[in-house]
């Protein structure tokens, strides 16, 4: 009987270890994964400032202002241009429909005010 127990204990301590070194060669190849995913965590992380420096110089006030000067061939408003909320009506509220990606859709659904509707709620 006790040598069953020992033969037991022994089979037991080998199951134990080959256990234990699974763990072990588990938790490295773990510790590798988490340095290779922390190594592309900074490259990202360096890849976003790039971007972001990037960004900013493609905002600069003073750049788009000179690319809008030469590709747009903007002029100042003039007074004819100008209207006062009281003067605006529905024809002129038709006559520049507004331009958007919902285009398709707000022409396929149903109107549910008519532009004098809209007027005046606006007053």
């Amino acid at each position: 009987m006790l040598r069953f127990v020992n033969v037991c204990l022994v089979l037991g301590l080998v199951a134990l270890t080959y256990v234990i070194y699974q763990v072990k060669y588990d938790a490295r190849s773990l510790d590798k994964e988490i340095v290779a995913l922390n190594k592309s965590l900074e490259t990202e992380r360096d890849a976003i400032a790039v971007l972001r420096a990037e960004w900013s110089l493609l905002n600069r006030p003073e750049r788009i202002d000179r690319l809008a000067k030469k590709y747009l061939k903007l002029a100042p408003a003039s007074p004819r241009q100008l209207k006062t909320l009281d003067t605006v009506s529905a024809s002129d509220i038709a006559r520049f429909p507004l331009k958007s990606k919902n285009a398709e859709t707000a022409r396929a659904a149903p109107k549910a005010k008519k532009p004098q509707a809209a007027h005046a709620a606006v007053q």
